[in-house]
């Protein structure tokens, strides 16, 4: 007598379409307030989706399996970049990261390129050629670590100034070290907030794209748009920067 298998569970009948609209019901997008999971440990500050908990991944191993698919196909995680006394990060050169599950399986993430005015308030002999110099070393090693990401798809740019200096070309420099990841993933601009009342070259859209573009070595699609803030303090956008939950600044 052929030994009994036993029947298929109702929810693997229905069609893998249906069951991944489950799944993004499961996984819905942060709402202010519900947290923003954040991954401090690897370097991640927040991530837009909450991760499906223990008791689904627990389920079965096919559920364990398309869920997380389904996660990291729309999840994406946030990473910062900033100078040297970014007291916000425990990971400065993304070592967990490096090592971490999450680096295997991201496939969207946003690095924020954060230039804060504390530094060059508080230490005004460091200057703005040092400043910049420094967060391009870390977005250097930040790209040398995403290239490890075999399924990544897409990367998002934002940028986030709260330093209220002028000079696009100098400070674009930071993001020389993309150019590691054109052709290999999809680069987009997203955020773009800049506070204070800055000279006219910073309020110019164009001129801002021009020395993103430069400095990238190819053109590059702006998702979002270009703001000035200037009645926003710099905590303000300092919480953008870190917070994905946070709402668009309203004066």
């Amino acid at each position: 007598m052929p030994p009994q298998t036993s029947p298929v569970p109702a929810f693997f009948r229905l069609p893998i379409e249906l069951r991944q609209h489950i799944y993004d019901y499961l996984l819905q997008l942060d709402t202010p307030g519900q947290g923003s999971h954040p991954l401090p440990g690897v370097g991640i500050t927040s991530v837009t989706h909450a991760p499906p908990c223990l008791s689904l991944l627990l389920l079965h191993p096919t559920v364990t399996a398309e869920l997380l698919d389904r996660f990291y196909s729309q999840a994406t995680l946030k990473t910062v970049i900033s100078h040297a006394f970014n007291f916000f990060r425990t990971d400065p050169e993304l070592r967990q990261l490096e090592a971490s599950y999450a680096l295997r399986r991201m496939q969207n993430i946003e690095v924020v390129f954060f230039q804060d005015i504390l530094l060059l308030k508080d230490y005004p002999s460091f200057g703005l050629e040092a400043f910049c110099s420094e967060i391009q070393r870390r977005a250097d090693r930040a790209c040398d670590v995403l290239l490890k990401a075999s399924e990544l798809r897409h990367v998002t740019i934002s940028w986030i100034d709260t330093t209220r200096i002028p000079g696009w070309a100098e400070k674009a420099r930071i993001l020389e070290p993309l150019r590691k990841l054109h052709g290999k993933v999809d680069i987009t601009l997203g955020e773009v907030k800049v506070s204070g009342d800055q000279d006219m070259e910073t309020k110019d859209l164009h001129a801002f794209k021009t020395a993103i573009e430069s400095a990238l070595g190819f053109p590059i699609a702006m998702s979002q748009g270009y703001e000035t803030e200037p009645n926003a303090q710099p905590s303000d956008l300092r919480m953008l920067a870190f917070d994905a939950r946070q709402q668009r600044l309203t004066n």
